[in-house]
């Protein structure tokens, strides 16, 4: 049986068909290694968020991370904004004021980020 987060995921995959519902899930992970990181309770700005999304998609899906964000939804940072901010619209997440879809921005190229610069 799905929580009530889980039923609002899949709900908004049948309109919104750019990202996975896994993207989702895997957000909330990435904020969750984002706080243990940075020992944070509360917010997370969207630097401390892509940090921790590059982190833990090398750690997830190691020379595959590309591929595999790519398949989620996600081909730039500004993606991971986009979704962050479809999840607060939906009430999945919160922001603050000075959060906004810049902060996401160009942060980091996905092909440079889990390829070119893969440590194997």
């Amino acid at each position: 049986m799905l929580d009530e987060r889980e039923e609002k995921i899949y709900q908004i995959c049948e309109t919104d068909e750019q990202y996975k519902a896994q993207a989702f899930f895997f957000i909330y992970l990435v904020l969750g290694r984002c706080r243990m990181m940075n020992d944070k309770k509360g917010h997370v700005t969207g630097k401390e968020l892509l940090a921790a999304f590059s982190d833990e998609a090398r750690a997830q899906y190691g020379p595959m991370a590309l591929s595999v964000l790519n398949h989620l939804g996600f081909a730039s940072t500004l993606d991971v904004g986009k979704l962050v901010f479809l999840m607060v619209e939906n009430g999945l997440l919160s922001r603050t004021e000075s959060d906004t879809l810049d902060d996401f921005k160009n942060v980091y190229d996905f092909d440079e980020e889990f390829v070119t610069n893969y440590q194997w």
